[in-house]
């Protein structure tokens, strides 16, 4: 991947104030994100996290000087902070967004600290292209309703190999239009679980758009994808969280 650096680093993570905080009790965590920042958001996951993933947490969107801050327990936690073109909070992160380095910091009872991060211009990344260009021959394809059968545009689709559909999802089709279609080729068959919606990250929350692909079934419908098929009729019925 190629990066170009648009705005300076500032890597400093400066510990002050009186070490004498109690043991569990939260510290301020502050910083800036370097401009042109306005509108980018800043991940924290704790070590281990896939980066890739929902973090834990999301700060932002930021205003136009950049400024965050949160108050955590001590612990260690990772900071990225990320600017998408296309306005979104969630989601992979694609050519022309802005992308910081990961940033691991230790955070002790009683000593805030300072935080300044990096953003680069991201050039390319196929590990990040959702496989909706990739020329795989394999996959899935359908509509996506809501309850009175008019698609819906806007929404994506999200795949899964366990049935409870709680880890990041392994692949995730690009948005509908508005005839509600989606295509999502796939690296080859196997068994999977998908289900539709309108935001990326986390559980769904009131008001976000959901559905699973079921056949009437409480729990999910499971889809089997031969190898080389791509399998299609997979249509999902989304409804609004409440």
């Amino acid at each position: 991947m190629q990066r170009v650096l648009t705005f300076g680093l500032l890597l400093l993570v400066a510990a002050c104030g009186s070490p004498s905080g109690r043991e569990g009790e939260l510290t301020a965590v502050a910083g800036s994100v370097y401009r042109p920042a306005e509108g980018a958001v800043v991940d924290l996951y704790r070590p281990g996290d896939d980066l890739r993933g929902p973090p834990f947490t999301q700060l932002g969107p930021l205003a136009a000087d950049g400024s965050f801050s949160i108050d955590l327990p001590p612990g260690e936690y990772v900071l990225v902070a990320r600017h998408r073109q296309s306005g979104d909070e969630t989601g992979p992160v694609r050519d022309g967004d802005l992308k910081a380095d990961p940033m691991r910091v230790r955070v002790e009872a009683g000593k805030p600290l300072q935080v300044s991060l990096l953003a680069y211009v991201k050039q390319g990344n196929p590990k990040e292209s959702l496989g909706e260009d990739a020329p795989w021959k394999t996959g899935i394809s359908g509509r996506i309703l809501d309850p009175e059968g008019k698609p819906l545009a806007g929404l994506r689709v999200h795949v899964y190999d366990h049935v409870q559909m709680s880890e990041r999802p392994k692949f995730v089709s690009a948005k509908t239009g508005p005839d509600g279609r989606y295509a999502l080729a796939l690296p080859e068959g196997g068994t999977y679980y998908v289900c539709a919606r309108d935001k990326y990250g986390g559980p769904p929350k009131v008001g976000d758009l959901y559905g699973r692909y079921d056949r009437g079934t409480v729990d999910p419908s499971a889809v089997i994808v031969p190898e080389g098929a791509m399998v299609a009729g997979v249509d999902i019925t989304v409804h609004t969280v409440w």
